[in-house]
């Protein structure tokens, strides 16, 4: 098969979640036999890149394809001119899938989280700022949407991150056959996960977390309160947060330590090496959608066998059974601390939890296991477009 990916990134080498799910998707198509081009992405090792600035290479692209993948992130596609020009220029033969990982109000993060402070009584004029930056972009989120919807009408079927994206797909964008496959983590073994922990050099017991400083959804700012609950209630934790950049919101003591800009394979040796991994999501409440995506990072966590401790909201709540392959929390710091303390305190629990975790991963949370389902998407696809290739009526996707 071949498979046309549009994602509007350079996502080699990765430097984030979306990058991240980019290239793990390649990797598993060409694994599995198939051919990717992608437009205007020189970085992306062993596809076809087409250029993205003239409209013969957008029709020679078109030509190669046998299925047109498209990722749908929080950017605008009104500004996505070889999108729109594939789009309309799709024989009708060829399948376009949609790859949905947000709708267009997660641009309203910003303004109703950004700069906030858990646990912090916020002033009014302070909140009645936010309030007008959120005001100021909702006419183009609307408009954004119109877009989507438009071009919907042109999908055959969605691969959506989360149960609540396939929701949001099937209503508001009106693509009937979507389907939730969350994000995956990567198929790591036991042998390797003992190599990478027994360079192991600090004794103290250790949460890791990993994610943006400048994300306000990354939850760093609720995890600082809990680093200064556990500098009274439990002293002997170590906090290693490794971020993609400093910030002066970032938390200091005796008991954190900052790594800046570290390699994704360091990123996992860290995780290896760690007691506990924490993931920690604000509630979303002005979007209808909720917290709607699916944090790789906590599947990166499962996947090195080390145990969790993740917000009891959205996807979280969903597929991780508290107790059993990892633990769930409120927002309280106490209770996000008194979460880890018991891991500290019942190493035996500890390492079920990460185990059964990582199994989970294994099993099922795993990026082959995101891309055979894709592919199985577009195979069903292409053989209704086949069957009817003038039809209006989209393919009935089934998840394998």
């Amino acid at each position: 098969m071949r498979i046309g990916y549009l994602y509007n990134l350079h996502a080699y080498p990765p430097k984030g979640g979306n990058h991240t799910h980019v290239l793990e998707l390649v990797r598993g198509f060409l694994q599995q036999g198939h051919e990717v081009a992608v437009i205007d992405d020189p970085t992306m090792p062993e596809v076809s890149n087409f250029p993205g600035d003239t409209g013969e290479s957008v029709e020679a692209f078109l030509e190669f394809c046998d299925v047109i993948y498209v990722r749908i992130d929080s950017r605008p596609l009104g500004s996505w001119e070889h999108l729109k020009r594939a789009m309309a220029g799709a024989k009708d033969k060829t399948p376009v899938v949609w790859e949905i990982n947000s709708p267009a109000d997660e641009n309203l993060a910003f303004s109703w989280l950004g700069g906030r402070k858990a646990g912090t009584r916020e002033s009014w004029l302070r909140w009645l700022k936010r309030w007008l930056h959120a005001a100021r972009q909702k006419p183009a989120i609307i408009r954004e949407e119109k877009v989507r919807r438009a071009l919907a009408k042109r999908v055959d079927a969605a691969v959506c991150v989360s149960s609540s994206m396939a929701n949001y797909a099937k209503t508001y964008l009106g693509i009937e056959h979507s389907v939730a496959v969350p994000n995956g983590g990567p198929l790591i073994s036991e042998g390797e996960i003992r190599s990478r922990r027994q360079r192991r050099i600090n004794d103290r017991f250790t949460v890791f977390y990993s994610g943006s400083a400048i994300y306000p959804w990354q939850g760093l700012d609720m995890l600082t309160r809990v680093i200064e609950l556990a500098k009274i209630d439990a002293p002997d934790i170590r906090f290693l947060l490794a971020v993609n950049q400093k910030t002066g919101s970032l938390p200091e003591g005796a008991n954190v330590e900052i790594k800046e800009r570290i390699p994704r394979d360091e990123v996992l040796n860290e995780i290896c090496r760690a007691d506990a991994c924490i993931a920690l999501h604000p509630d979303w409440s002005w979007t209808p959608h909720g917290v709607h995506g699916s944090p790789t990072k906590l599947w990166e966590y499962m996947s090195c066998m080390t145990p969790v401790v993740t917000s009891n909201r959205g996807q979280m709540a969903e597929l991780i059974e508290h107790g059993r392959n990892g633990l769930l929390t409120s927002d309280e710091p106490s209770e996000i601390l008194s979460r880890i303390i018991t891991l500290r305190d019942n190493p035996e629990l500890a390492k079920t939890i990460g185990r059964n975790g990582w199994e989970l991963v294994q099993e099922k949370l795993n990026w082959t296991v995101v891309s055979r389902e894709t592919l199985s998407i577009f195979h069903q696809s292409i053989q209704h477009r086949v069957a009817a290739p003038n039809s209006d009526v989209r393919c009935s996707v089934q998840r394998t």
